[in-house]
C-alpha cells in the first residue's frame, strides 16, 4: 500500500487511533496516580590511592590508574550484607535486605574515581540520611578489603566527597515521561488498530467500497432518514436531498441501457432488510414526478411490503391475476390522482418463483410494458430465493440494493455471481440508508418558495394535491405503516397494530369526523382502475 492509502485510512479510521491515543494517556495518568510518591538522595565519595613519600610522578600516575579501575568493581559491594544490614541497625530501619538493596543504586562516572551512592524512599529526609550511612559504610568496607595483611593502611581510601542533600521534588512518579510513552503506545497500537480493521472490516459502508467490488461505481446513494420509519415515501418531498438523490438513481439508470430505453426491470437485495421495497417505492415516485407513466408491481410474494407503504389494499393482485382469478384491470390501483399505479402481490402462493416463470408472467410482463413507460418490479431477495433471477430473465435488467454498513462483502459478492451465473443485465447497484454527515433536509441547491416567486410541481404530480402537500414524504403519522420485509432507507418500518396486513389505511380528515372517504392529498388517494369481483 502506498503511503495516500494509509492517510486515507487514517483519515476514515481517525476514531480508533484517536481512542488509542486517549486510551494510553488515560492510562498513564491512572498509573501515575496509582504509584506512590519517591524521592532520590545522592551521596558521592571520592577515590584514591595511598601515596608514598619516595614515590615518583609514574607511580602516582600508575596509582590513578589502579583506582580508576578498581573503582568499578566496588559498585556491586553497597548492595551486599555487609555494608546494608550495620546501616540498618544504625539507623532504624524496617527494611529487610531485599527491600533495601532495591533502594539502593550506586554507580561510577567513566573515567572517574567517583562513587555515587542513590537511595529511593518515601520520606526525602530519610533517602538522605540512608544515602550518607551507605556511601560511609561502603568506603569503610572498600579500605577494609584494599588493606594487605599483616599491614594497618589500605592501600586505597574513600572519603565523602558530597553528603547528600533533602530531595524536594519527587523522582517518581514522573508523570510528563508517563504521559508521554503513554501517549506514543496508546497511538501505537490505536494505530495498527486502524490499519487492522480497516483490512479486517468486510461491511460495505461507502460508495468507494461499493465500487471497488462491483468494478463500476453505483447508481446512486440513498440518505438514512429519522422520520422514513413513518413516511418512508421520502421522494415525495420533491425540494428534499433524499427526494434529489432518487433523481440522481432515476437519471444514471436512464443511461445503463444507451442503446434501447429502459422499459421495466427489477429491484432486489442480497438479504432480507437491505431497503429494496424502500428504494424501488421511492424511484417509482421520482420516475413519476418526471411526468412518465410508472407502475409498481409488487413482485416479492412471499414477504410483500410495498402495497403498505403506499396505504393500499394487497388482498388481490398479481398471484390472483397470474392463476386467473382476477382481471389485470381489477387489481391494478392508481394511487395519488394518477400520479403512479400500484399492482399489489395479493394471494400469497405456495411456489412464487414458478407462478413468477409461468407463461402467464410472461404475458403480464408484455401487457404492463404497453400499458406503462417505466415498470419496477420489487422482488424478494437474491440470496434467500431464486425469484428475483427468474423475474429478471423477462425484463430489461436488474438493480442490487446495497445497506451501506449491514452489507458484507461476501453476500453483495455472491448476489453479483448470481446475477452472472444467470447471465441477467446488472443495471448497476443502489447504496442505501448511508448517514447523513450534516446539512439540512432541503437541497442545499435552489431558491427559497416566497409569495413573489410561483414553484413548479413535478410533471407527474397533481398541483392542488402538490399545494396541499408542500413538503410531505409519506403517509401521516396517523396511518400506521405494517413491518415488511424491508424498512425504509435499510430499515425496517414500524409494524401496525389493530390491522392486517392486506387492510387499506384510512386516514382522519383532521377534524375528527373519521376516515377520509375522498382520499388524502397527502398520502394520494388510492383507486382501483376496475371493479374487484
Amino acid at each position: 500500500m502506498t503511503f495516500a492509502e494509509y492517510f486515507q485510512i487514517l483519515h476514515k479510521r481517525w476514531l480508533v487511533w484517536a481512542s488509542g491515543l486517549v486510551l494510553g494517556l488515560a492510562a498513564a495518568v491512572g498509573i501515575s496516580l496509582a504509584m506512590p510518591v519517591q524521592y532520590t538522595a545522592e551521596a558521592t565519595s571520592f577515590v584514591t590511592v595511598a601515596e608514598r613519600v619516595d614515590e615518583g610522578q609514574g607511580e602516582i600516575f600508575q596509582g590513578s590508574q589502579f583506582a580508576v579501575q578498581r573503582v568499578k568493581s566496588y559498585a556491586p559491594l553497597a548492595t551486599s550484607h555487609r555494608v546494608l544490614d550495620p546501616v540498618t541497625e544504625e539507623l532504624g530501619l524496617d527494611l529487610d535486605h531485599a527491600d533495601f538493596a532495591d533502594a539502593v543504586e550506586v554507580s561510577s562516572p567513566p573515567e572517574t574515581v567517583l562513587l555515587k551512592v542513590q537511595v529511593t524512599d518515601p520520606d526525602p529526609e530519610q533517602a538522605a540520611r540512608m544515602a550518607d550511612a551507605v556511601s560511609e559504610r561502603l568506603g569503610e568496607v572498600i579500605e577494609e578489603l584494599e588493606t594487605a595483611a599483616g599491614s594497618t593502611v589500605p592501600n586505597v581510601g574513600v572519603s565523602l566527597a558530597q553528603p547528600a542533600e533533602v530531595p524536594t521534588s519527587p523522582s517518581s512518579p514522573r508523570v510528563l515521561l508517563n504521559l508521554l510513552l503513554g501517549g506514543a503506545l496508546g497511538l501505537a497500537l490505536g494505530l495498527v488498530a486502524a490499519v487492522l480493521r480497516h483490512h479486517l472490516d468486510r461491511r460495505v459502508k461507502t460508495p468507494e467500497d461499493l465500487r471497488d467490488l462491483t468494478g463500476i461505481s453505483p447508481l446512486g446513494v440513498t440518505l438514512r432518514e429519522p422520520s422514513a420509519y413513518r413516511r418512508p415515501l421520502v421522494a415525495l418531498d420533491y425540494r428534499s436531498v433524499s427526494a434529489e438523490r432518487y433523481r440522481t438513481i432515476r437519471t444514471a439508470l436512464k443511461f445503463a441501457t444507451v442503446d434501447r430505453r429502459l422499459e421495466h426491470f427489477v429491484v432486489s437485495s442480497a438479504m432480507a432488510g437491505d431497503g429494496k421495497t424502500s428504494v424501488s417505492s421511492n424511484l417509482a415516485i421520482s420516475w413519476a414526478q418526471a411526468g412518465a407513466s410508472v407502475c409498481l408491481v409488487e413482485a416479492d410474494l412471499r414477504r410483500p411490503g410495498a402495497a403498505r407503504f403506499f396505504g393500499v389494499e394487497g388482498s388481490l393482485g398479481l398471484s390472483d391475476v397470474l392463476v386467473g382469478e382476477a382481471d389485470l384491470d381489477e387489481v391494478l390501483v392508481s394511487w395519488n390522482r394518477d400520479m403512479l399505479t400500484v399492482l399489489p402481490a395479493g394471494s400469497l402462493p405456495p411456489d412464487p418463483a414458478a407462478l413468477l416463470g409461468s407463461e402467464a408472467m410472461h404475458a403480464l410482463v408484455e401487457s404492463l410494458r404497453e400499458r406503462y413507460d417505466v415498470v419496477i418490479y420489487d422482488s424478494p431477495p437474491v440470496l434467500s430465493v431464486t425469484d428475483a433471477v427468474v423475474l429478471g430473465e423477462q425484463v430489461d435488467g436488474v438493480v442490487l440494493v446495497v445497506p451501506a454498513g449491514s452489507a458484507r462483502r461476501e453476500q453483495t459478492s455472491a448476489a453479483l455471481e448470481a446475477f452472472r451465473q444467470a447471465r441477467l443485465t446488472l443495471l448497476g447497484t443502489v447504496l442505501s440508508g448511508e448517514r447523513r454527515r450534516g446539512g439540512t433536509s432541503k437541497s442545499a441547491y435552489g431558491a427559497e418558495p416566497s409569495v413573489h416567486r410561483a414553484e413548479l410541481a413535478p410533471l407527474g404530480t397533481d398541483r392542488k394535491a402538490t399545494e396541499a402537500i408542500p413538503s410531505a414524504t409519506a403517509p401521516s403519522a396517523a396511518e400506521p405503516v405494517a413491518e415488511s420485509v424491508d424498512g425504509p432507507v435499510g430499515e425496517p418500518v414500524r409494524e401496525s397494530t389493530g390491522e392486517h396486513a392486506g387492510d387499506p389505511v384510512e386516514e382522519s380528515t383532521g377534524d375528527g369526523s373519521g376516515p377520509d372517504q375522498g382520499g388524502d392529498p397527502a398520502l394520494g388517494s388510492a383507486s382501483h382502475s376496475g371493479s374487484r369481483s
